[in-house]
């Protein structure tokens, strides 16, 4: 966080033509010639907002933003008298509106959650922008929201910002600001990111990766899906905390394959308060990725206080995890995490699977 002057300062550095203190939208300009080459917008989320008594919306769960305009009573009904506004209405039809990302100016999001000092939120690109109405002292004000599309980067190098203001060189900025200059591939912050597992991390390795592909080999079809459930069956049933697990029927499980409860506290024993959580479970036999639809369909099926399980002999999508860790209930397991329950039960011999386990499959089929 920092205090208002040494924002400015921290910004401008040795720019002559950096940002005046004042308030609504900023620009840093190219000494040379004049052009915009970073917007700032700053969010006044403090008690008082008497610069903005309409509410932006800064949502890094899912790396989006939509930022009120400089409009004012004032104004009315021409969004563009705000100069601000206009700065940013130009340079977005020229630029990103054409497709133009080399010239397009990046957007500095900063907040305001008290009077004086400020906090950087991201950096950004502009989605969009549209005329909207609100109210400014009791009359309707005419003015743009801007759509924005915040980065995946925590921070950005101040060596970047003062080159390109001072020569208009776009060099040394984040990568995934040179990656969306290059191809347009937008790749959005997510608070959730250091929880996103990548493809690799989610795939045994080595002797694992022998189990796994053991357990492909050995259940595979007719019935691969099912032989799988009742193998995490017999895998749950040797854990102490699981009890009363089953297997929905065949037909009709709706998303759900098995159902049971969980005890959250296995010692010390509580008499008077229930310590066990109840679950479902979607098990899936397949090679190929999870996606966030399969996720949402297992979700739909736990009711309050429930608890989702998802196991695959593959891997999820980020997507996929990034949806699950912000909106679902379900704990998600990969064919990484299954092979090493597996190799800790006495459902293996080694790094294969006991033939007798498979044995025992077969006949819960028939």
């Amino acid at each position: 966080m920092h205090h208002g002057h040494e924002f400015q300062k921290w910004l401008n550095g040795p720019v002559d033509g950096g940002i005046r203190n004042s308030g609504g939208i900023r620009a840093i300009k190219n000494q040379t010639n004049g052009e915009r080459e970073f917007f700032v917008f700053v969010s006044d989320s403090s008690a008082s907002q008497n610069q903005n008594p309409w509410e932006d919306i800064i949502n890094l769960e899912e790396g989006i933003a939509r930022y009120w305009g400089d409009s004012k009573a004032k104004h009315s009904p021409n969004p563009d008298a705000a100069m601000g506004n206009l700065w940013v209405k130009t340079d977005y039809c020229h630029t990103y509106a054409q497709d133009n990302r080399s010239d397009a100016p990046p957007v500095l999001l900063f907040e305001m959650p008290e009077s004086g000092k400020v906090t950087f939120k991201g950096l950004c690109i502009l989605n969009d922008l549209r005329v909207e109405r609100h109210k400014d002292e009791g009359k309707t004000v005419v003015n743009y929201l801007f759509d924005l599309a915040v980065l995946d980067t925590d921070s950005v190098s101040l060596e970047w910002i003062h080159r390109k203001a001072r020569t208009g060189i776009d060099a040394g900025g984040p990568e995934v600001w040179d990656k969306w200059v290059e191809d347009g591939r937008v790749r959005r912050y997510s608070i959730w990111k250091d929880n996103i597992r990548t493809i690799s991390s989610q795939q045994p390795t080595g002797r694992y990766q022998e189990l796994l592909e053991d357990v492909r080999r050995k259940l595979d079809n007719p019935s691969k899906g099912k032989k799988l459930e009742i193998l995490v069956k017999f895998l749950m049933e040797g854990m102490e905390n699981f009890s009363e697990v089953e297997l929905t029927p065949s037909t009709g499980d709706r998303g759900v394959d098995l159902t049971g409860r969980i005890e959250l506290f296995t010692d010390p024993m509580l008499g008077e308060v229930d310590t066990r959580i109840d679950f479902k479970a979607q098990v899936k036999n397949r090679g190929d990725s999870i996606s966030g639809v399969e996720l949402s369909r297992l979700a739909s099926r736990v009711d309050d206080g429930e608890i989702g399980l998802f196991f695959t002999t593959s891997h999820y999508t980020r997507q996929a995890q990034e949806e699950n860790l912000s909106t679902y209930p379900v704990r998600l397991f990969s064919g990484m995490d299954l092979v090493e329950m597996l190799a800790q039960s006495d459902l293996t011999d080694g790094y294969r699977l006991s033939d007798s386990v498979v044995t025992e499959i077969q006949k819960s089929l028939s």
